[in-house]
């Protein structure tokens, strides 16, 4: 057959089982546009901006064994994806980005002039530092190979995203070709390295030896594509673990081995377990300052700790008692379990992390005539089915909370962008997993919501049938917290009274035919909860919460009477625990730093 280079690139992608695009039409993209829409087995949805387009294809490669396709312009198109990709970068997740660009002979190359072509942009030199590979085709011969290699880059190793940039006149040169036959995404995936095999004799030693065992898991379980084994692993060895925000939804939260997840803002069990363990196995978790609360010398201070990693240059940067272990997640994995025997004796540990649990698993707010932000996600956490989709906002009080308190179900799946955090990310995500064949549900805040709002268009043009929590505080509550706390309450473009003005989300909702209620109190969601959530339509509830809630439980730092700042450890939370209370859930050891909190503030 005969047909455009772009034409080519699409069956090619296909052929691999990646056929769903989302993009914005232009003029510097307008040969793989028509491509997409030609094309018999390409699925494309177009957003409203360049970034929700590349949003939402990330959000479609977390839920799905694909890989998501973003097509942007040139110029603006492709300095708006920059957000998306960065993301995505931050958070290991595979993504295919392709780019329009100028015809090759409009290029400025090295000229020293800043634009030489129309809208023309070195997006390239732009995200070379936030891509496993960034490149411009300048010989369309060789376009293929470029492909494969940026595809097996993007999900081998620490997986990432890509970018290629293409210029108009590769885009329209025609090529003869056979049509691709079918292959299989992972023959592109390069091989892992072997583990050192003495490193996991010794750490199944470890596990033999320890009396209070203890997994963290993190993303890179997932990007290994290592979820099943991950679960047998825990059970055969009867091991509780704890889980980062983006491995919230690997197993309930009623399950007996899941303690929860650690941190800076977290529940009070799972970080005072982490103090009480022997030996922590950490597999596929950057630790970065959130979860060890800024002081990874403390962290789990009582343990030998185990890294394992697939990127060395996040081992290298742990303190000297962190042990280092480079190995794909899976490859660690499935090699512990094949040659570590059970532990029927951790049973007693086991029962003494639920002890722990079960007594701060309850921790409750104080009632106000106001509805509570946590007793929103607690009647979500009721209220949301088993085997359906969360996706969530990434930033802002109303997140946070979220992660900390809600309870997830059997094969619930929930999932933010962590390292950005980047405003903006809910409706753009909840377009990208439209279509999985489960219930589908939103959470996002008012002041995240407002960064793309228009997608609140594509989701009625895509006939989505999802329901979607919009929390209203009134904008920036996180950051009116900060300026209360740090400022003296100098409120500054954090709320209606400091010159940020949100508009009624519900209304703009209606206008667009989208069926939308406000929820102001707790019985009345709850009513709206019960008759619509079996609706077959897409329903946006906005609920009106308190506007200047805490974050609780915290990890936080003091402010002593003659002036001195002291960070409390990471057990020890805020609202802060009687000593004898705290003593008791540590073992006796209590930090030195908790009795000087008490003592000077």
């Amino acid at each position: 057959m005969k047909d455009t280079i772009s034409y080519y690139l699409m069956d090619y992608f296909a052929s691999l089982g990646l056929k769903k695009v989302f993009f914005v039409p232009g003029g510097g993209n307008m040969f793989l546009v028509d491509a997409i829409g030609r094309h018999p087995e390409i699925d494309f949805v177009s957003t409203h901006n360049e970034q929700a387009a590349v949003i939402a294809a990330e959000a479609y490669t977390r839920l799905t064994n694909s890989i998501g396709i973003a097509l942007v312009t040139t110029g603006p198109g492709a300095t708006n994806s920059i957000t998306g990709i960065a993301g995505a970068w931050l958070d290991s997740i595979p993504l295919i980005v392709i780019s329009g660009q100028v015809k090759r002979n409009d290029i400025k190359k090295n000229c020293g002039v800043r634009q030489k072509g129309p809208q023309e942009i070195d997006i390239v030199s732009m995200v070379k530092n936030i891509t496993k590979y960034a490149k411009t085709i300048k010989n369309k011969n060789n376009i293929l190979n470029e492909v494969q290699k940026s595809i097996s880059l993007t999900i081998s190793g620490r997986p990432g995203p890509i970018l290629l940039d293409i210029p108009l006149d590769i885009q329209a040169s025609e090529k003869v070709f056979k049509k691709f036959k079918k292959q299989n995404l992972n023959s592109l995936r390069l091989k892992s390295k072997n583990i050192n095999q003495l490193q996991l004799k010794k750490i199944i030693d470890k596990i033999r030896e320890s009396k209070k065992p203890l997994f963290l898991l993190g993303q890179g379980i997932k990007s290994a594509q290592a979820i099943t084994i991950t679960k047998k692993l825990v059970k055969k060895l009867n091991i509780p673990y704890l889980v980062t925000w983006p491995m919230l939804d690997f197993a309930p939260d009623c399950h007996k081995l899941n303690m929860g997840r650690p941190g800076v803002v977290a529940k009070r069990y799972p970080n005072l377990i982490l103090q009480n363990c022997d030996l922590l196995i950490s597999i596929g978790a950057r630790l970065d300052r959130v979860v060890t609360a800024h002081n990874p010398k403390n962290f789990a201070k009582n343990a030998n700790i185990y890294c394992i990693d697939v990127d060395i240059s996040e081992l290298e940067k742990h303190p000297k008692r962190f042990n280092g272990i480079h190995s794909d997640a899976k490859n660690f994995i499935s090699n512990l379990l094949n040659k570590c025997e059970p532990k029927p004796k951790n049973n007693l540990w086991v029962k003494e992390c639920n002890l722990i649990k079960n007594y701060f698993i309850t921790d409750k707010i104080k009632k106000s005539r106001k509805l509570s932000i946590y007793e929103v996600i607690d009647l979500l956490s009721k209220k949301l089915p088993r085997d359906s989709i969360i996706a969530t906002g990434s930033s802002g009080l109303s997140i946070e909370a979220f992660y900390t308190h809600f309870s997830n179900k059997e094969n619930q799946r929930i999932f933010l962008t962590t390292g950005l955090g980047a405003m903006g990310y809910g409706f753009p995500a909840l377009v990208g997993v439209n279509k999985l064949n489960k219930q589908l549900f939103l959470y996002e805040s008012d002041g995240s919501a407002m960064m793309n709002l228009q997608e609140l268009q594509t989701l009625k043009t895509i006939g989505s049938k999802a329901k979607i929590f919009l929390i209203n505080n009134n904008g920036y509550a996180s950051i009116r917290n900060t300026q209360r706390n740090f400022f003296k309450g100098r409120y500054i473009g954090t709320g209606s009274n400091s010159g940020l003005d949100t508009p009624s989300i519900s209304k703009l909702s209606c206008s667009l035919g989208i069926k939308s209620f406000k929820c102001r109190s707790l019985k009345e969601l709850e009513s709206k909860l019960d008759k619509y959530l079996i609706k077959d339509e897409l329903i946006l509830f906005e609920i009106f919460v308190q506007e200047n809630e805490n974050l609780f439980p915290k990890c936080s730092t003091h402010n002593t009477d003659n002036g001195n700042f002291i960070s409390a450890p990471i057990e020890d939370m805020s609202p802060l625990l009687p000593l004898i209370t705290l003593k008791k859930f540590t073992n006796n050891k209590l930090d030195k730093l908790s009795e000087r909190i008490r003592n000077e503030i």
